[in-house]
């Protein structure tokens, strides 16, 4: 029993003496930084201890047998200081005598437990640290700080939970309310669900009434308009019988035309169904075309007194059999439902001769104009009757040929892209010549393909080979001639079908088999300016064009501006190409600029 009591004795008196740390701050001077922990009385202070930990950056510092007025705590001093940033206050109990400790996460200027102690004024224990820029704190202040925050957010909390029952107050209220809401909705809409069924009932009563009377009506109608069809189909006959007029052509054939002017002479015929020159045989070994085209069983004659080209036309029931004139070779061009022949004549007496043959008669006609005295054209017209009104002009050429969708670049260098998109990834830049297979054109870029790869050029970059100038056609004979080969042996070859285009080349005249119907377009003459200049830097690129006989007169288009029946297609740095729509044929017109020597570069 005395000993448990001395023992008792000895702790009391242990912690009568035990040290007290009444607040602790932080400041940094001119020179350093220091750790100041005041202690209650200079007497009795107790041992301490650093000790770094390197792997975790932390510094602890410890006291033995201490107490700290505010108790245990952690605190974030200053987060980016190189010195102290946090702190965690607490006591190891695990020793005989117990100790407080301060453990510090600290910057890289701490860097060891080496640190420089000290007394002042007695009772203040003094750590310096290497001088830094950060924040000065006092643990008191700290501690305060978090009281008021504990209190604000007690407060806080108080009335969140009043502010809670208020509002489950309020939702028990709104909730009685939808309920009973409801219940009224429900007892309406079965009262007004039951009107509804009513009046339904009520209208397909009248429904069912109405249709029955209608079934009856329109069976009756039908009966009386069968007869009254019955009896316009036996008058339509009786009439028909009586108009009926012997075709001068065979059923499937629309019309046969002749036509000789300027030196050039063609023959046509046109069918119903399209013509394939698969089907236009022996040409070549006799001066019998045979066509193959369906036809009557009996083989009645058309004599073309008229034709340098074809002295008659038999029906046969394998086709036609169509007879040239003695030593005559005529061009051949088959495009749909028509097949014309051509050849070179001169006529004995300038001007325009048609003939031609329809179902309802043959019809010959002579324009011609003997004297020396130039008629104007509104004199000409005049003349003319409204059937009589054509503008005469002859193709030199015709061809059918195909064309594989083969694009050249004709920029000096290109990017080759991912994307339609002037800031898409660059796969690679192409320099001119490069040959791509086109895909499709997808706003101002073509997708194509090069080898494997499949990507997107400016469509202002490239060209197809029938838009290539003068120019660009020799450079690139130049390059096949360098590598040892021809234009033709550096062409693309595809694996997909080829599409076909007419290539039709009329030298500045015009079809005289197309009607006029009406005035030509308005606008710039392309036959009559001349390519001067081309802006290139600009964001749309600008032709200028020159009248010929008057350069002081010029104009600027871009891409896409209307043109004398036609537009502007495209631009590039040295060519402007243009589409031309003239009586339902379409063709491409391509200026170049002049070379550095001055010769017109087309």
């Amino acid at each position: 029993m005395m000993r448990k009591l001395l023992l008792l004795l000895s702790l009391l008196s242990a912690w009568a003496f035990s040290a007290e740390i009444k607040n602790v701050d932080y400041s940094c001077g001119s020179k350093d930084c220091s750790l100041k922990f005041q202690f209650a009385s200079a007497k009795n202070l107790p041992n301490f201890f650093q000790k770094y930990d390197a792997g975790k950056h932390q510094l602890t510092i410890g006291f033995s047998d201490t107490k700290l007025v505010s108790g245990d705590a952690s605190y974030v001093v200053d987060a980016k200081s190189k010195g102290l940033r946090s702190v965690r206050i607490f006591t190891d109990a695990s020793f005989k005598v117990p100790l407080l400790n301060f453990e510090f996460d600290v910057g890289p200027d701490i860097h060891n437990d080496k640190n420089p102690v000290s007394l002042s004024k007695g009772k203040y224990f003094v750590i310096s640290f290497p001088k830094t820029k950060s924040a000065s704190w006092s643990l008191k202040k700290a501690v305060a700080e978090n009281a008021k925050a504990s209190e604000v957010k007690s407060v806080a909390a108080k009335k969140a939970k009043s502010d809670s029952l208020k509002a489950a107050k309020l939702k028990a209220e709104a909730e009685k309310k939808a309920k009973s809401d409801s219940i009224a909705a429900a007892k309406k809409a079965k009262a007004d669900s039951l009107k509804a069924a009513k009046l339904k009932a009520e209208a397909e009563k009248k429904a069912k009434s109405d249709s029955i009377a209608a079934a009856k009506k329109a069976k009756a109608d039908s009966i009386a308009a069968a007869k009254q069809a019955r009896l316009d189909s036996i008058r339509e006959e009786k009439e028909q019988s009586k108009k009926k007029v012997v075709s001068a052509l065979i059923e499937g054939i629309q019309e046969m035309t002749g036509i000789q002017s300027h030196g050039i002479e063609q023959f046509r015929i046109d069918t119903d169904s399209d013509i394939e020159l698969s089907m236009v045989q022996n040409r070549e070994k006799s001066s019998i075309i045979h066509v193959n085209v369906p036809g009557p069983k009996k083989t009645p004659m058309f004599n073309v007194s008229t034709s340098n080209i074809v002295k008659s036309v038999t029906w046969m029931s394998s086709g036609l059999r169509i007879q040239l004139q003695k030593n005559v070779q005529p061009l051949i061009l088959v495009y749909k439902g028509s097949l014309i022949l051509q050849i070179s004549h001169m006529a004995k007496t300038p001007g325009f001769v048609c003939y031609m043959a329809k179902p309802s008669g043959v019809y010959v006609r002579k324009w011609t104009n003997p004297s020396a005295v130039t008629e104007s054209f509104a004199d000409f017209s005049k003349n003319m009757d409204q059937d009589k009104k054509k503008l005469v002009t002859v193709s030199q050429s015709f061809g059918l040929r195909p064309v594989a969708r083969n694009l050249i670049v004709v920029a000096e260098a290109t990017p080759f892209l991912t994307k339609p998109s002037e800031n898409a990834q660059e796969l690679e830049t192409l320099e001119f010549g490069v040959r791509l297979e086109d895909i499709e054109l997808d706003g101002l870029y073509h997708k194509v393909r090069l080898g494997s790869k499949i990507g997107y050029v400016n469509r202002r970059a490239v060209s197809f080979p029938d838009e290539l100038s003068a120019v660009q056609s020799e450079r690139l004979k130049q390059i096949a001639l360098e590598k040892g080969g021809t234009l033709d042996s550096n062409a693309v070859h595809f694996d997909r079908p080829i599409e076909e285009r007419i290539s039709y080349s009329s030298f500045g005249r015009r079809d005289p088999f197309i009607e006029i119907k009406g005035l030509m377009e308005e606008g710039i003459n392309i036959d009559q300016v001349e390519l001067v200049g081309i802006i290139w830097e600009s964001e749309v690129p600008i032709a200028i064009l020159a009248e010929t006989k008057n350069p002081s007169v010029s104009y600027a288009v871009k891409e896409g501006d209307r043109i004398l029946n036609g537009k502007v297609l495209k631009i590039t740095q040295t060519d402007v190409l243009f589409l031309l729509q003239e009586f339902g044929v379409s063709r491409r017109y391509s200026m170049s600029l002049p070379d550095k020597y001055g010769r017109d570069a087309k």
